[in-house]
């Protein structure tokens, strides 16, 4: 899911509705995760806030190490901004492909199990960024793509 980082509230929201039924493990690797919108969402009721199972990684050796202890079984696994930990140009980038494809098969693994959702963000515009895109797209069984729809920009009469 290809989501603009402005509508990640709407992603959390609808995260909130689904755990009214289902429990759902969240793998928030950009920061994404606001426990607020999704209380508000909520509106307030605890079993559903405590349904939404939160770990976070803020490197990509984490976010992998997510990736590979996360049950297939248990529940839908939704992974936020999966990629910004890859764009990290403090690690070396043969390190950082290798993480990339250490995941996608494991991504395989959980998508057979309760469902799996991976969101990132359009990709920073370096080399490095577009190839750890492509790549991830490359291995989806389906890209949604989410943009804001562009403002209206005729003037409206007043009558």
């Amino acid at each position: 899911m290809i989501l603009p980082r402005q509508n990640t509230h709407h992603l959390l929201v609808a995260m909130a509705y689904l755990a009214e039924n289902i429990p759902l493990t969240v793998l928030d690797c950009g920061r994404r995760f606001d426990s607020s919108v999704v209380a508000r969402a909520a509106h307030g009721r605890k079993e559903i806030i405590d349904r939404i199972k939160v770990q976070r990684a803020f490197i990509c050796s984490e976010a992998v190490r997510l990736v590979e202890q996360t049950s297939a079984e248990n529940a839908p696994v939704v992974i936020l901004d999966f990629l910004s930990t890859f764009y990290d140009e403090n690690v070396r980038i043969n390190m950082r492909k290798f993480l990339l494809e250490r995941s996608l098969q494991h991504f395989q693994k959980l998508s057979r199990g309760a469902g799996l959702a991976v969101m990132v963000h359009p990709p920073p515009a370096s080399p490095d960024s577009l190839y750890f895109f492509r790549r991830l797209q490359a291995c989806a069984s389906q890209v949604s793509r989410y943009e804001l729809s562009a403002p209206d920009s005729r003037q409206l009469s007043l009558f």
